[in-house]
């Protein structure tokens, strides 16, 4: 019941957000205007992550008052919570400056990893793995540090590379909260469960004026803010006796985003030859399916389903032993290259920048 008085609170409230925030946003002028690079066709305001952050922190702020204290929970576990807000606002400060004035890619880049470096400092971070063989708990030490910096840069860019059709990132969002909830919950960690009902609650009301045809886009302050949260809590909610099974759960919860990024590496790369990494495009994957004749929402519809196969597969990943899991590994590495390879990617057709 705490977990669904979260969830429903956190709705509310971007229910209730989300339609002011667009409003300020159009007079900042934080506006997606349509153009080569962009799908919709009519002007649409950003800061959705504004509405987002406001919604799941209220949450966490005013469900007391119901008699679910997830903070103090959170708390009593360990959580270094000004540690996570601080990053959080970074992240979110740094998206919501971009979408109204503009960062160059560097400027953004190097805030992403201040903002991993605070999660770190936080003690948000993967310091090893339990060893499947002789038991034990095996340290990463300084490699751990590294690993972690990746990862939260990494998945924090894979949210923003996708989020590019109405609702497809929030809804990969709303999916993968979902799946690292049920595992979370399955691993008895009621602390990080809290969480992910609150980020889900908080997506699925957002999702309501985000979804085609969207009314307000998430913006950069939004997909930076998902990316950062999945990429930090999804580490830190699995953490306590982390094995490399489970380890390998937000890998396959957040498979979609980590095949864009692993995509978009390649053909700004060793594909164009160019070396740019920061160079954009329209070969992304939505580009590619509605390039296939698909429409905007049959386009999203799709990837929402790959996401759900994804999630099975690190449910059948956290049940399965020994070689199952192997199982499990081979399965999502031969769907995503079959996927990719449907998917015709050759050298991208290079357009100047927006």
């Amino acid at each position: 019941m705490a977990y669904l008085i979260l969830a429903l609170t956190a709705a509310a409230l971007a229910l209730v957000a989300t339609p002011p925030i667009g409003a300020l946003a159009g007079r900042l002028g934080a506006v997606d205007t349509p153009g080569p690079r962009r799908i919709h066709a009519r002007p649409v305001p950003r800061l959705g992550g504004v509405a987002l952050l406001l919604a799941a922190v209220g949450a966490l702020y005013l469900t007391p008052l119901l008699g679910v204290r997830a903070l103090d929970l959170l708390k009593a576990q360990g959580w270094h919570l000004g540690w996570l807000l601080s990053g959080v606002l970074l992240i979110v400060v740094t998206g919501a400056v971009d979408d109204v004035r503009g960062l160059p890619p560097l400027a953004k880049l190097g805030l992403q990893i201040v903002a991993a470096g605070v999660a770190l400092a936080g003690g948000y971070g993967l310091r090893g793995v339990t060893n499947p063989f002789g038991g034990g708990f095996v340290e990463f030490g300084v490699v751990g540090a590294f690993l972690t910096l990746a990862w939260i840069v990494t998945i924090t860019n894979a949210f923003n590379l996708i989020d590019g059709l109405d609702g497809l990132a929030a809804g990969v969002a709303l999916i993968a909260s979902t799946t690292l909830f049920v595992v979370s919950l399955a691993q008895d960690r009621t602390d990080a469960a809290c969480l992910w009902a609150t980020i889900a609650g908080a997506l699925a009301g957002f999702l309501r004026y985000n979804f085609n045809p969207a009314s307000i886009f998430l913006g950069d302050s939004g997909s930076l803010l998902l990316g950062y949260l999945l990429g930090v809590l999804s580490l830190q909610s699995l953490q306590k006796g982390a094995t490399a099974v489970i380890v390998l759960v937000p890998i396959l919860a957040l498979g979609l985003p980590l095949m864009e990024v692993a995509l978009t590496l390649l053909r700004r790369t060793f594909l164009s030859g160019i070396l740019s990494v920061f160079h954009a495009d329209r070969e992304h994957i939505h580009h590619r399916l509605m390039g296939q004749g698909m429409t905007h929402r049959r386009a999203v519809l799709t990837l929402y389903a790959v996401c759900v196969a994804f999630s099975a597969l690190s449910f059948v990943a956290v049940a399965a032993q020994g070689l199952g899991n192997a199982l499990v590994v081979g399965v999502a590495a031969v769907s995503t290259y079959a996927g990719i390879k449907a998917l015709g990617y050759r050298a991208p057709r290079r357009e100047p920048q927006a």
